[in-house]
């Protein structure tokens, strides 16, 4: 018994002694909760050694990433741009090949140019004033017409004959789009040889008519020419 009373002394001594050092030491502190925001950043030794070669190495990366880039659309720049613009000048050639044919349901933008110049305008008859008059072959128009030429006639139309003005700008039917389209198309069937083409091979038409807007038009058209 005096052995045990011995041994529990002990083991109490030693308890207390183990929680007067525990309380003594310093508690830690549980890591706060700041938000990634406001956390503070790298301290000067790693902006100046491994994160700012790494910004460095990755900055100059992009750098000639978008060089090469820009040298490359440079390079093929007019390339793309030739091939953009032939692709609108079919497009506008589509368009007023379709312009010159009948208005059906299926092809709204037609204007029924055939009826009087025949079918592809290589030219034909039309009922006016109480004659058959012929009608010019548009196919061989640049023999003896420039581009303006060509522009003014189908703007305002010719007095005294049964050409239409087609130019809203002269009581026609037809907006400045709807008139390049055409004269687009003229060019692209024409038969006369280049040395006597008196319009301009292949170019877009301005279809501003050259004559003063005080000429007297021709009177609108109740059906196409």
């Amino acid at each position: 018994a005096i052995l045990i009373g011995i041994a529990s002394g002990v083991v109490l001594v030693i308890a207390v002694i183990g929680a007067q050092a525990s309380l003594r030491r310093p508690r830690r502190r549980a890591d706060l909760d700041i938000p990634p925001g406001m956390k503070p950043g790298p301290s000067d030794p790693d902006l100046e050694t491994s994160i700012l070669v790494k910004l460095l190495f990755w900055g100059t990366v992009f750098v000639v990433a978008m060089a090469l880039s820009v040298a490359a659309v440079f390079v093929t720049e007019p390339e793309t741009n030739k091939n953009d613009t032939a692709q609108l000048l079919q497009q506008s050639i589509l368009r007023g090949h379709l312009t010159t044919l009948p208005g059906t349901e299926e092809n709204q933008l037609g204007f029924n140019c055939v009826r009087c110049h025949g079918p592809g305008l290589h030219g034909g008859q039309n009922f006016y004033n109480g004659n058959f008059v012929a009608v010019p072959n548009l196919q061989i128009v640049c023999n003896h017409l420039t581009l303006d030429q060509v522009v003014q006639t189908i703007a305002q139309g010719r007095a005294g004959t049964d050409m239409p003005s087609w130019s809203v700008q002269f009581s026609g039917a037809m907006d400045d789009q709807q008139i390049e389209d055409v004269v687009n198309y003229l060019l692209s069937i024409q038969k006369v040889p280049k040395a006597d083409n008196k319009c301009l091979p292949g170019g877009a038409a301005s279809p501003s008519p050259s004559a003063s807007a005080s000429a007297s038009p021709s009177p609108s058209p109740s059906s196409s020419p």
